[in-house]
């Protein structure tokens, strides 16, 4: 499993994160849903970025797509083939959306399963590409894109998440061609640490 856990500090230094969780529990509390802080697993509620209305908007949204028998879920989705996946591919086309984060961890594949945490290396915030759908009698559930390891992790793992940078958060999520170049791309720089 690649990138199965991912980090949202609620950290009062981190002023983006602050304010996302801010505006999410606000809006939460009506609904009753619980935002997930800390490191983040599967089947987790967290705030997710995506397009309503016809603006960016964030929303809370639950890890991972039901499995087809039911048992368990689907938490990432290979960027090189999520086009052509019956599961992914209306998600690619018509919805995508932004994990934001503080980080994510992977597991060395060595004999200790050493626990390494990969950050950006100029901002705390580390924004994720995902894509998610609307399950009835589940409700919105998202799944983050993964692709091909660059050298910044390729000695832990194979796979890592596509990663965005903030200015391109909004053209990810409306403009489809644009975002099959970032899928595509190699140059995101990661910072290790266990």
């Amino acid at each position: 499993m690649m990138c199965g856990r991912f980090i949202i500090a609620n950290d009062e230094n981190i002023a983006e994160i602050e304010k996302i969780l801010q505006g999410i529990n606000e809006n939460s509390s009506e609904s009753g849903a619980y935002v997930k802080t800390g490191e983040i697993y599967p089947t987790d509620n967290v705030p997710i970025l995506c397009i309503k209305n016809g603006r960016p908007t964030m929303s809370i949204m639950t890890w991972g797509f039901p499995k087809w028998d039911g048992k368990g879920v689907i938490i990432n989705a290979k960027s090189e083939t999520a086009a052509e996946k019956n599961m992914f591919k209306e998600s690619l086309l018509k919805r995508r959306c932004v994990v934001p984060s503080t980080g994510f961890y992977e597991w060395a594949k060595n004999s200790n399963k050493t626990k390494y945490r990969f950050n950006g290396p100029s901002c705390p915030m580390l924004y994720m590409a995902g894509i998610y759908t609307d399950y009835p009698g589940l409700g919105l559930r998202f799944v983050t894109l993964t692709r091909a390891a660059n050298s910044y992790i390729s000695d832990i793992h194979d796979r890592m998440p596509v990663i965005l940078y903030k200015d391109e958060l909004v053209r990810w999520l409306t403009d489809y061609n644009f975002a099959i170049q970032v899928m595509n791309r190699d140059s995101v720089i990661l910072e290790k640490t266990m």
